[in-house]
């Protein structure tokens, strides 16, 4: 069955309301908020993260050492070998406290999970936006002195798979790239194929 526009649907996204709260609210699908959505042409509203002062003094205050060593340029190994911390967290310090890359080429020493830690910047209701370099419209990953689809890549860190056929967003932010929100040929099959079996045989107990 087609998913229908809904008015109440409608005003709870024109107050804010997240796809999280509709559903559990109005007992919705998620196909029914998104067409809502469209129909009325409803814009998404963008829920940053915590960001300013206080975010960076916080992380000052509670990693010292390691932004000490990362403003004398030492490498993620050294870094994690001194301290115990992860080269994910270290780059979302030197985001946070902008502390550049060494001059040294990181892209050929860095790895595919530092780079999706890097570029992945996760915001509002469990969505992600890319940060990191394009190909065309295509967001790219480089790591290990290759380069890779950031899309793919993401998918795979999140469902410990390779995708099979196209990776598509199954959410209502264009170009987002958090994993939880992105599918594949597989997926979308076995949820057609999930649609088809309820709509003849209903819920089963």
């Amino acid at each position: 069955m087609t998913a229908q526009p809904r008015e109440d649907v409608a005003a709870m996204l024109r107050a804010g309301a997240t796809y999280r709260a509709i559903r559990e609210q109005l007992g919705v699908g998620h196909g029914v908020i998104r067409k809502t959505r469209t129909t009325y042409d409803i814009p998404t509203p963008r829920r940053l993260g915590p960001r300013g002062a206080e975010l960076r003094v916080a992380t000052e205050r509670r990693y010292p050492k390691v932004v000490a060593m990362l403003r004398a340029e030492a490498t993620t190994r050294q870094i994690t070998a001194a301290t115990g911390v992860s080269a994910p967290t270290l780059v979302r310090i030197r985001r946070i406290l902008d502390i550049p890359v060494p001059a040294r080429n990181m892209r050929t020493l860095r790895t595919i999970p530092e780079g999706l830690a890097l570029y992945v910047e996760p915001y509002g209701d469990g969505h992600a936006r890319w940060t990191g370099p394009y190909a065309g419209d295509q967001p790219q990953l480089c790591a290990g002195g290759r380069r890779h689809s950031a899309r793919r890549e993401a998918f795979r860190a999140h469902h410990d798979r390779p995708p099979v056929g196209t990776v598509q967003e199954d959410c209502d932010e264009p170009g987002c790239i958090a994993g939880a929100h992105l599918t594949d040929q597989t997926i979308r099959d076995e949820a057609q194929f999930n649609a088809v079996y309820h709509a003849i045989f209903g819920d089963t107990a």
